[in-house]
């Protein structure tokens, strides 16, 4: 018994050891989207809706405007790039501590081809969650090599050649726990010599094909909407469209129809948003600060309605 006390000992001091070095030595959010580890902190069950999507989620939808608007409390999970199998494994996640009415996913990913993001974009996503057999799942579905998951699933062996480089400070907010908060959005500034003009393929009417990742893991957010109750809306935020982005996006909108969701395309409403070049955009793919006051107040209205 005394050498098994021992032993559970040893392990309970090194996992403890391991969790601070893990919070010290990672890589620590730059305050573009959500820092994942902020999502943590939100208490339980006090979310009425949760954002998710890539940048163009990120810098499009305001929670501090929409809770001021409608009273709703709210939080843009958003990453760079999310790709849409973990915009489904962040779903999960966010279920886990919260009882939202509402997902509202942004739709840029599923016009993006790539079966795999480069290794940036999935860290930026998963280095913080918390090790569960959802981020297990995560890591394996968005690192193709499996060689290369080690690091993933104990992201020490990542981040251990940074040691030299913390300082006090990041050490102290790191075993306090502060995260970047900013509910997961950026207002980026205007952006110079920026207009927009997708009048040449707006009345496209043809679709495409989405990836079978994007399609199967699109079928499995639909079915955790319904078997949560949560009403998912879909949403694509303003930006430069090709004739293959239109044809992706159209292929999205059937299949909202065909399962009686909401399809909210925000690029066939430049005019009645009253967009001002360059002012409301931070590059051709961006919002700006009050680009994203103009769309998260019409979105607002929609909630209220």
């Amino acid at each position: 018994m005394k050498r098994l006390f021992k032993v559970i000992l040893f392990i309970v001091i090194f996992l403890i050891i391991l969790s601070l070095l893990w919070k010290i030595l990672i890589r620590k959010g730059d305050g573009f989207g959500s820092d994942v580890s902020s999502f943590y902190n939100i208490e339980e069950n006090t979310l009425d809706l949760i954002f998710f999507g890539s940048s163009h989620c990120y810098s499009t939808f305001s929670p501090y405007i929409l809770e001021e608007k409608t009273g709703l409390k709210s939080y843009n999970f958003s990453t760079q790039q999310q790709p849409i199998n973990i915009t489904y494994h962040f779903m999960i996640e966010a279920l886990k501590t919260q009882k939202p009415k509402y997902f509202v996913l942004e739709t840029r990913m599923f016009a993006i081809d790539d079966e795999y993001m480069e290794e940036g974009v999935v860290r930026d996503a998963l280095d913080k969650m918390k090790m569960s057999p959802n981020k297990i799942a995560a890591i394996n579905e968005s690192v193709e090599n499996p060689e290369e998951r080690t690091s993933y699933y104990i992201n020490i062996i990542k981040y251990h050649s940074r040691f030299m480089e913390i300082g006090f400070e990041e050490i102290k907010n790191a075993i306090q726990g502060k995260t970047v908060d900013n509910k997961g959005f950026v207002g980026l500034p205007a952006g110079t010599d920026v207009y927009l003009d997708n009048s040449s393929v707006l009345g496209i009417t043809e679709t495409t094909e989405l990836t079978n990742k994007n399609l199967q893991f699109f079928n499995q957010i639909i079915e955790l909407c319904k078997q949560n109750n949560i009403t998912l809306i879909l949403a694509k935020s303003p930006c430069i469209l090709t004739e293959q982005d239109v044809m992706h996006y159209n292929t999205v909108k059937k299949i909202a129809e065909e399962n009686n969701l909401q399809y909210i395309d925000y690029n066939m409403m430049f005019d009645e948003l009253g967009f001002s070049f360059p002012e409301d955009f931070y590059d051709y793919g961006h919002l700006s600060k009050s680009g994203a006051e103009k769309v998260t107040n019409n979105f607002a209205e929609y909630v209220n309605k």
